[in-house]
């Protein structure tokens, strides 16, 4: 879920997604090293039973990107799923870059 930064926003959110962050950080390096979570690392974990795979729709944004390292500029594309907008300052931040934002699409968005 983003965080939408505006001019009366406080940084407890800003805080919790540190720390959110920082944990899984901690547990992907951990895993890099190690190939498996610990003993200790497990032994809180809920257990989640009749399970099946599943989709989530995520926050995200479309449109046609300037200056991508990847993307043809021009090319319709979207996001990867969005953690902060700040629409008020021009700006959103992906899960894996900054986006200034541009004119939005006039008439409301895309089917």
């Amino acid at each position: 879920m983003p965080i939408f930064l505006t001019s009366h926003s406080g940084t407890s959110e800003l805080d919790r997604e540190i720390d959110s962050t920082a944990a899984l950080l901690r547990d992907l390096r951990y895993l890099r090293d190690h190939r498996a979570p610990s003993g200790a690392m497990l032994a809180g974990a809920p257990v989640l039973t009749g399970w099946s795979s599943a989709l989530r729709m995520v926050p995200c944004l479309r449109g046609r990107p300037a200056g991508h390292p990847v993307v043809r500029d021009g090319r319709d594309a979207i996001t990867s799923p969005l953690r902060v907008v700040a629409l008020d300052a021009g700006y959103v931040r992906s899960e894996n870059r900054f986006w200034l934002l541009g004119a939005p699409e006039i008439g409301g968005g895309h089917a």
